[in-house]
């Protein structure tokens, strides 16, 4: 055991870094080429495998069953039955990592690309980054909770607002507001943007709800 983790099975494949330093024994968990990313879906919520597929474009399928089986080797995503359908989720040891990868989210932003983008951001990376957002609101945040459902294109996230705001990918049963936006314009507000010119659009139930989600969104980051 390392610091209440197990170490796992060494692997003919698995490359590490051999340094005796949390960083680089990250890195030998999460340092392979689209782990972030997957990491970064299954923040936003759970996913069928296919629903991964699609918000990683260029990712092959193999190549995204390896680290899928991976991660769950390694105790950090884990695979369950909802439905008679298989969803991939995170463990809570591979939860852990969010503030880690929000923050690298947010270091990438001020970074800037460095090429042009070509594919937009799945619903689940648009509740991982709304996630982060508001985590960081301060006193924009509303001492009450309110449940919004936010629809980007006809595809849904859960918006849990209060002291303790959480973002999931996934439809709300009885949300207290319908808000609307454009995929590309909550992407050019994650990227700097103001929140007046994202059109967070409100559609049904309380306008108050909306109005404080946007206030939360336009608080200190």
């Amino acid at each position: 055991m390392v610091d209440g983790m197990a170490m796992t099975e060494e692997s003919p494949d698995r490359k590490s870094y051999e340094q005796v330093c949390p960083m680089a024994t990250a890195l030998d968990f999460i340092g392979d080429r689209w782990t972030i990313l997957i990491l970064r879906e299954l923040l936003g919520g759970p996913a069928r495998f296919q629903e991964l597929r699609d918000g990683l474009p260029g990712i092959a399928t193999n190549l995204l069953t390896e680290r899928l089986r991976r991660m769950e080797t390694d105790g950090i995503a884990r695979r369950v039955d909802v439905g008679g359908s298989s969803l991939y989720t995170l463990t809570e040891e591979g939860a852990g990592i969010r503030t880690a990868i929000e923050e690298l989210g947010m270091w990438g932003a001020r970074m800037g690309r460095v090429g042009p983008a070509v594919h937009q951001r799945s619903i689940r990376a648009i509740a991982m980054a709304l996630h982060s957002v508001l985590v960081r609101a301060g006193d924009a945040l509303p001492s009450g909770i309110a449940i919004i459902e936010l629809d980007v294109d006809g595809q849904y996230a859960e918006i849990v607002l209060g002291p303790r705001p959480t973002v999931t990918a996934r439809p709300s049963t009885q949300p207290d507001a319908r808000v609307a936006a454009p995929t590309r314009a909550i992407s050019a507000f994650l990227l700097g943007q103001s929140v007046a010119d994202a059109a967070f659009n409100h559609v049904s139930g309380d306008e108050r709800a909306t109005k404080r989600l946007i206030a939360a969104l336009s608080g200190p980051v």
